[in-house]
């Protein structure tokens, strides 16, 4: 019995293919980057150790500043098998469960490049092109399972980085600096990276449709779209002042 429960409530879930057979449902887990780093600081610049009416002055001038952030670079995302139009699943009565994923077939590789583009090279226009191979698979035989597997470590979609950063100053006031106010500018997506959708991976029978948009035709829907109608994807930078006073 293969028992997926604790994925059940979660966005991706664990496929299953023939379920009598083990070794053809061994998967990467979807939530699993092989490559993650974080970088997290905050630094507060100190006032200068000097004398004089001047240099208190400069001290002051310089001193409470800070800076922080917390940045995460990753692998990108896992890109699914498209799933195999052939109904072995249907037919065996394998398409749903009482609780959990149903039952996946896939398409078979054919050992052809899949990603037409590099994802993260920044060098294609994701409304006129086409990312994805559909050389590289051919649907599985009727009445047989697929001998893929759900996900490949190197079929991912582009590295979608985390960089957040934040700018204030500590304005000490009163005696001893007993009243303070902290005002901080933050930012997230800093650097203003530019995110892609994931593209289409349902059917590679289905061709790439286009629709018009502000006098332009653009890719709507198909397989190896990216979909950016509406703004689908984009996560420009933002940012916020916050302040807060304590005495």
């Amino acid at each position: 019995m293969l028992f997926r429960s604790s994925t059940y409530f979660l966005a991706g879930q664990a496929l299953a293919t023939d379920i009598y057979n083990f070794n053809n449902n061994k998967q990467l887990n979807q939530y699993v980057r092989p490559i993650a780093a974080v970088i997290s600081f905050t630094y507060t610049t100190p006032g200068l150790d000097v004398s004089g009416r001047g240099s208190r002055l400069l001290s002051h001038v310089v001193k409470d500043w800070q800076v922080g952030a917390v940045l995460r670079y990753q692998s990108g995302a896992l890109l699914g098998n498209p799933t195999s139009l052939n109904n072995l699943t249907t037919q065996l009565a394998r398409s749903a469960q009482a609780f959990g994923p149903a039952g996946t077939n896939f398409w078979n590789l054919t050992g052809q490049p899949r990603l037409l583009v590099d994802p993260n090279c920044g060098c294609f226009d994701p409304q006129h092109t086409t990312v994805l191979n559909t050389a590289a698979w051919t649907d599985a035989p009727g009445g047989q399972w697929s001998t893929s597997a759900p996900y490949y470590n190197n079929f991912r979609w582009q590295r979608q980085p985390s960089e957040n950063m934040n700018f204030g100053r500590n304005f000490r006031m009163g005696p001893d600096g007993r009243y303070n106010l902290f005002v901080r500018a933050e930012f997230q997506n800093i650097f203003n990276r530019t995110f892609l959708s994931v593209p289409s991976t349902a059917n590679p029978n289905i061709a790439i449709s286009t629709t018009t948009y502000n006098g332009q035709v653009i890719n709507n829907a198909g397989f190896g779209s990216v979909a950016t109608l509406n703004g689908a994807g984009a996560t420009p930078r933002t940012g916020q002042i916050v302040a807060r006073f304590t005495f």
